[in-house]
């Protein structure tokens, strides 16, 4: 959850790794990064976004909501409705644009 406290482990989460999916994913598309040795992790982490994160019915789980620090908003859940302003789905469905990029 935080790189400055090695004390404090986060569980799953999806807004940070939305945004890294996103990341990585445009620089295979743009060819900045090796899309061979970069695909899988993106893959990876896509496929346990969806499978982890995603609701039957759209519903969105480990949103991190907002706050002065990720701490500030934990624990995340899947069940937890956060106090977010959409910028979780948001960050879903930009790390989801470029995923759908990378199968053309």
């Amino acid at each position: 959850m935080s790189l400055h406290d090695p004390d404090h482990f986060g569980g799953k989460e999806l807004t940070g790794t939305s945004l890294f999916v996103y990341g990585i994913a445009w620089g295979i598309n743009n060819g900045t990064l090796n899309r061979k040795k970069y695909l899988p992790v993106v893959t990876k982490a896509w496929n346990a976004l969806v499978t982890d994160c995603v609701h039957p019915g759209g519903f969105l789980g480990y949103v991190q909501g907002t706050g002065k620090e990720p701490k500030d908003s934990q624990p995340v859940g899947y069940d937890n409705i956060p106090n977010f302003e959409d910028f979780g789905l948001g960050c879903f469905l930009l790390a989801g644009s470029e995923v759908y990029k990378l199968k053309k």
